[in-house]
């Protein structure tokens, strides 16, 4: 997906990434390597790190990023960045995303801890999910393809919360 972001722009999305990483090395007193950035996020998502076996890396909304660009360098990258660095610091295996270790590294970043931003996303293209219809004695549910797929795989059951039957597909 070709990015919407001007070269100079990517450029300074990762320059302010850099930013903060050195910032962690120099609060926690260690070097921490330069991970990979990618603008390819789509939909609503502003930015996501995420962890892939051994590597990292902090994937962007291009389309976001140049609608509201200032208020993204300066908000979505800590965030991204301070989930790296509780990744990276963290020995146990499940750290809450927005837990207070993350608090703590945005605090040390000087920057707003909210977890989600309020911006006007109505001309940004959201993504499209596949639902299947199921059905239970009250009503007709609408699954996602995920939960369809573990369904048909034998891997899990649903059940409606108001009648407490099983889901069936229609």
């Amino acid at each position: 997906m070709e990015s919407l972001l001007t070269h100079k722009q990517q450029t300074l999305v990762i320059q302010e990434t850099e930013k903060y990483i050195d910032l962690a090395g120099d609060i926690f007193q260690q070097t921490y390597p330069m991970i990979a950035v990618q603008f390819d996020l789509t939909g609503h998502t502003i930015g996501m790190y995420k962890k892939y076996r051994n590597s990292r890396v902090i994937r962007y909304n291009a389309a976001i990023f140049l609608k509201y660009f200032s208020d993204n360098l300066s908000a979505t990258v800590p965030h991204e960045v301070a989930h790296y660095i509780v990744d990276v610091n963290s020995r146990r295996k499940k750290v809450r995303p927005h837990g207070l270790e993350w608090q703590a590294i945005m605090a040390g970043f000087g920057a707003d801890a909210s977890r989600t931003a309020q911006y006007d996303l109505t001309d940004i293209p959201k993504r499209n999910y596949t639902t299947l219809p199921y059905r239970c004695d009250c009503q007709v549910h609408q699954l996602g393809i995920r939960r369809h797929n573990k369904i048909a795989k034998q891997h899990s059951q649903y059940f409606c919360r108001l009648c407490g039957e099983q889901l069936v597909a229609v």
